[in-house]
């Protein structure tokens, strides 16, 4: 088909649309008066970049997809604790250890899926 084995392609494609609302994100909170802080935008606008970072880094199998993979990840514990705010640290926890398995895993199939083939 592409030479690309399944799981590479179903996961760019998946990084390349979480890219899209972050897109969508940063042209809804970008500020249109002096009075609003543009940082919701700002950082919709990073973790669209990262997504999207990702998700071709992923597709073209480079050996820094991984790392890319990581920190798009990476960026969702930052919204993370602000959904939950005073008794978030129960809450917390579970997402926490569900993110950090899921990045773990993802990052260990992305290791062997992008190393060059023989």
């Amino acid at each position: 088909m592409l030479g690309r084995p399944f799981g590479i392609i179903l996961f760019a494609a998946a990084l390349l649309a979480a890219s899209l609302p972050g897109i969508a994100a940063v042209w809804a909170a970008w500020p249109r008066t002096s009075n609003t802080s543009p940082l919701a935008a700002l950082f919709a606008l990073a973790w669209s970049c990262a997504y999207m970072l990702a998700g071709v880094l992923t597709w073209r199998r480079s050996r820094f997809a991984p790392a890319a993979f990581v920190a798009a990840i990476g960026l969702l514990t930052f919204p993370l604790s602000f959904l939950f705010p005073g008794s978030g640290q129960i809450l917390l926890l579970p997402s926490f250890v569900v993110i950090v398995l899921f990045t773990s895993l993802g990052y260990r199939y992305l290791r062997r899926g992008c190393e060059p083939a023989p």
